[in-house]
């Protein structure tokens, strides 16, 4: 788990996706994640997402960049958060002051990896905005649910296999 990456929104694909092909490509990315045999996303989790308006409809039945981003993170924040949950620090994140969906995302992503590996690497987190604002302090708490919630997962699945 340690350097660990996740694609940031300029790696994320430039061409629309069917749903089958996005479920390929969100398992591929998040597989290094998950200890156990656990669904990351399915067709009916992203038929929910949109029918529950967390995600807009895909244009066509095809899928953009924007829409990956928010599975991407949708798959990472349900390991702890439910779906109100999640759809309120969506609409925290999407709407901090001067931010676009793509620095969000790069910024979310860029928190998560960097907390990742600190957390791997030392068992702790030492990685911390410095003079945050609510959005961003609330953005570490969140990651750091999440990952100290992979962190025992881990390590638990580590002494399943001794």
């Amino acid at each position: 788990m340690k350097n660990y990456t996740f694609p940031k929104w300029t790696e994320l694909p430039e061409i629309d996706l069917y749903m089958d092909q996005v479920i390929t490509y969100i398992n591929e990315k998040l597989k290094d994640t998950y200890f156990y045999d656990e669904k990351f996303i399915t067709k009916a989790m992203i038929n929910n997402y949109v029918k529950t308006g967390i995600v807009h409809p895909p244009v066509k039945k095809h899928y953009t960049k924007s829409h990956l981003a928010y599975f991407l993170v949708l798959t990472i924040l349900k390991r702890c958060y439910s779906m109100q949950q999640i759809t309120s620090l969506l609409h925290i994140y999407t709407n901090m002051k001067d931010s676009t969906i793509e620095q969000a995302y790069d910024l979310f992503i860029s928190r998560f990896e960097d907390s990742l590996n600190d957390v791997f690497k030392n068992n702790r987190n030492t990685i911390l905005f410095e003079n945050a604002n609510p959005e961003q302090e609330l953005m570490d708490n969140v990651i750091q649910c999440i990952i100290y919630k992979m962190h025992t997962e881990y390590t638990l699945k580590k002494y399943e296999q001794e």
